[in-house]
């Protein structure tokens, strides 16, 4: 699920940040959830960058097959990001987070079907601040419902920039999403068209976990501008066999 989280600490100008999640499980490990799953569904923690645990969900480890948690090392470099940045505008103050299905990727990658995602409830028993009231721009039945090019892929994501914009009338903005949000998120804002999905993708390859944006509004003006902190890099590390030294 992507998160919507407004800030506002009535600084000028505005600003609206957008970033990327943080390293999955599933893109680390690949297909996790039959290796880390017992018959019974109980949870086994497989390699350090696992979390120790995981959220109790009503579908048990079927829920997490199309929706992944993030690995220990995602989660670390997610908080040293925010971190960075509230450092950098010099604010603890946070609202709750917002769920807002309409931050989704590109459902043309979904094909089949969407994943199921974590419910508000479940969120809160996990220990996450969720804004019970907040009212999604786009609902999930909505998201479940709809077929859509990329150019309306793009207008999806610009009506929930605005939105969000519209409803918190000051303050900052932290919008948190794919890889693809960064993009499709800012481009109506600074007034580009939308790009076709060839153009798009070669762009997405090109934004790797925890990347981060900032737009600052100049008058009616918005633009993209260099962002508070600076980008965290790290390098691959693959998985150790220490079976190799047996020979």
């Amino acid at each position: 699920m992507d998160f919507m989280q407004a800030m506002d600490d009535g600084s000028q100008p505005r600003n609206v940040f957008i970033m990327r999640h943080g390293e999955r499980i599933d893109f680390t490990f690949g297909s996790w959830v039959p290796y880390c799953f017992d018959e019974d569904g109980n949870y086994i923690r497989k390699d350090l960058n696992m979390p120790k645990t995981l959220p109790e969900r009503k579908d048990g480890a079927k829920a997490y097959l199309k929706d992944s948690p993030l690995t220990n090392i995602g989660i670390f470099e997610a908080s040293m990001t925010c971190d960075a940045v509230l450092r950098a505008l010099d604010t603890s103050n946070i609202s709750k987070i917002k769920i807002e299905p309409g931050l989704f990727e590109w459902l043309v990658w979904y094909p089949e079907n969407l994943p199921d995602w974590m419910t508000v409830e479940e969120l809160k028993n996990a220990g996450y601040n969720i804004d019970e009231n907040y009212q999604p721009f786009i609902t999930e039945k909505e998201l479940r419902e709809s077929k859509e090019s990329c150019e309306q892929f793009y207008l999806r994501s610009a009506f929930v920039t605005r939105g969000a914009l519209s409803t918190n009338s000051s303050g900052n903005i932290l919008l948190v999403g794919h890889a693809a949000t960064l993009e499709t998120c800012s481009h109506e804002l600074v007034g580009k068209k939308p790009k076709l999905a060839n153009e798009m993708t070669k762009i997405l390859q090109k934004v790797p976990y925890c990347s981060l944006i900032q737009l600052s509004s100049v008058g009616n003006k918005w633009e993209i501008v260099e962002p508070p902190c600076t980008p965290i890099t790290h390098s691959t590390n693959q998985r150790f066999d220490w079976k190799v030294l047996l020979n």
